[in-house]
């Protein structure tokens, strides 16, 4: 901020006998900068970015408010695990390089030109935005940054690294029982509180893995992902009630969960959720053994670290952190 203060002056004088360097300000107010010790003195005009990223963080999603002074501008914006980032990512030189790649090979496999994926991929002007496909308690980096028709990096590189909202736990419960027929496998669900939303599935434990590091999941996280990447629709539309109609249950349920395959374990999972569609209370769990047999249901527990208030809410491009 202060070569932009600076080259609002309107008058620069400077005394040779004392080597300081008077600035007159726009507001009339003078600041004496002293040239002990200076060969030489260059003045820069300050470049300012015309985008700004502000973050309304949340446990499950993070809601980007990105403004753009120059309604010509294409700008790009993504996210990544901020353990990902920081591997992959130690000069902006290489995020904006591979932000390019990316869009290039994009291009290549619509069949678009370059251009066009661009514009097909980018922002412009003010726009609102989420990403939802978070966890709870975890560090992510949001960055930004102008883009030509050529996809290279037209302005700075803003970045905000966040970490999304811890769970307020409840010590509630969703008991399960299950039995094998012929027709499948008969799951009855039994709320302990029959207001409130809970999550109720079934799948394979093979698939429980990281979609972006390709690392083996907990059965919190890998529910968790499934839920959160299922929100942004309904965040977009401001249709929150509308995906726990659609996607969460409420008092007892009974579901048969046919065809499982012989020889693959299954879980059988079910846990509250808050209003973020965070999973919120330990995950009753019953597992499909290989040879089709049914065990006793046990309770997944979640680290402690991901429950308790998170101060750090909303986030600024300033590197400012307010608490909600």
């Amino acid at each position: 901020m202060a070569l932009c203060a600076f080259s609002l002056c309107s008058i620069a004088t400077y005394a040779q006998q004392d080597r300081n360097v008077v600035f007159h300000m726009s507001d009339k107010t003078t600041k004496t900068v002293s040239l002990a010790g200076v060969d030489s003195l260059t003045f820069e005009k300050a470049v300012r970015n015309p985008l700004n990223l502000d973050l309304d963080i949340h446990s499950t999603y993070v809601k980007m408010i990105m403004t753009c002074s120059d309604p010509n501008m294409h700008y790009y914006v993504s996210y990544l695990e901020k353990e990902v980032f920081d591997a992959e990512y130690p000069t902006d030189e290489a995020l904006v390089a591979d932000d390019k790649t990316w869009m290039e090979e994009m291009a290549k496999s619509y069949g678009m030109s370059l251009s066009e994926m661009v514009s097909s991929f980018t922002y412009t002007g003010n726009s609102d935005d989420y990403q939802a496909n978070l966890l709870p308690g975890r560090e992510y980096v949001v960055w930004m940054h102008g883009m030509d028709e050529q996809a290279n990096s037209s302005t700075p590189v803003t970045k905000i690294a966040f970490r999304t909202k811890n769970v307020d736990r409840i010590a509630n419960t969703v008991t399960l029982t299950a039995e094998k027929t012929a027709e499948g496998i008969n799951v009855t669900a039994t709320p302990d509180d029959k207001t409130k939303n809970y999550t109720l599935g079934f799948f394979p434990t093979l698939k429980m893995r990281d979609e972006m590091t390709g690392e083996p999941q907990g059965t919190r996280d890998y529910m968790q992902t499934g839920i959160s990447s299922a929100l942004y629709d309904y965040l977009v539309n401001n249709e929150m009630p509308l995906f726990f109609e659609n996607n969460a249950f409420k008092g007892d349920t009974k579901i048969t969960y046919t065809n499982p395959k012989d020889g693959t374990e299954y879980y059988i999972v079910a846990a509250y959720l808050d209003d973020d569609a965070a999973i919120c209370s330990d995950i009753s769990q019953i597992t499909v053994n290989k040879d089709g047999s049914l065990s006793d249901v046990t309770m997944v527990k979640a680290p402690a670290k991901l429950f308790g208030k998170t101060v750090r809410r909303y986030a600024k491009a300033d590197g400012i952190r307010r608490q909600n």
